[in-house]
């Protein structure tokens, strides 16, 4: 948990790590022999982050993993820290707005749940070695 904080803290300080994370995580997918729609859902799966996360959040979300009913009620509305705490869902909706396949959809929605399947496993691999 703490080298998890500690990252996240290393990741946030630079301008574009969002955008840098999302490319990055789509290279490395590509890299591990990743399909299209994999790669897609990559690049997409943190659309909904808002853009004006602060540092608090993302290591307040980074705990309250630990306690998924607290972080569920706490991902309820409409403050920056509901929509980053809610990312996933709402850039799954965003996703499936936009047309994106129902594996993309999928992906996005779950990429911060424990992997059930492969594709789940590659897309949480990429994403964990796409930060610094």
């Amino acid at each position: 948990m703490l080298h998890r904080v500690r990252q996240t803290a290393r990741y946030v300080g630079s301008a574009g790590a969002d955008d840098r994370h999302a490319t990055e995580t789509a290279r490395i997918l590509r890299q591990l022999g990743a399909d299209e729609e994999l790669v897609v859902a990559g690049i997409l799966h943190d659309a909904a982050k808002p853009v004006n996360t602060l540092l608090w959040h993302r290591v307040a979300g980074v705990l309250l993993g630990i306690t998924p009913r607290v972080r569920a009620r706490l991902a309820r509305g409409e403050s920056t820290f509901a929509r980053y705490l809610d990312h996933a869902r709402r850039g799954a909706e965003m996703a499936r707005e936009d047309g994106a396949s129902e594996r993309v959809v999928r992906l996005i929605a779950r990429h911060h749940s424990r992997p059930a399947t492969e594709d789940e496993r590659l897309l949480a691999r990429a994403d964990r070695e796409a930060l610094p």
